[in-house]
């Protein structure tokens, strides 16, 4: 009785010690897709100018886009840049950034903003947006 005690506490053993064996909890993290992110611009009127504030994580690298002027200050996670040309809409700016995945992380602000004539417009009356 005691042998048969024993080998069934064996083989219960080796069954406990046979499921599992994989230390996984799940599945791997995602890794970070280094990038660009893109600024747009949108406004009724045509904007010749906009004072704006990126925020977000690891910005690096900011270019103007389609024939644009940018002049900017990078420090930590914020850009601080004026963008000008002949009339701003859609693409204004490509920043690169550490993980285009987490593009949510990314905020933008309108500081000021000029019409093409060179008339203040509303900041409200401009729309700024990073994307993918």
């Amino acid at each position: 009785m005691r042998m048969r005690a024993m080998l069934v506490s064996l083989a219960a053993g080796a069954l406990i010690l046979g499921c599992g064996g994989d230390d996984t909890t799940g599945p791997p993290e995602p890794q970070p897709q280094p990038g660009e992110l893109r600024v747009l611009v949108a406004s009724g009127t045509p904007v010749g100018g906009v004072v704006l504030t990126v925020t977000g994580s690891g910005i690096t690298s900011p270019v103007a886009s389609g024939g644009a002027r940018l002049y900017y200050d990078l420090s930590g996670g914020t850009l601080n840049a004026v963008v000008t040309g002949a009339s701003l809409s859609g693409e204004i700016l490509r920043i690169t950034v550490l993980d285009v995945a987490q593009v949510a992380g990314y905020q933008v602000s309108v500081h000021e903003a000029a019409g093409t004539s060179n008339q203040t417009l509303a900041p409200t009356g401009v729309t700024l947006s990073v994307v993918r």
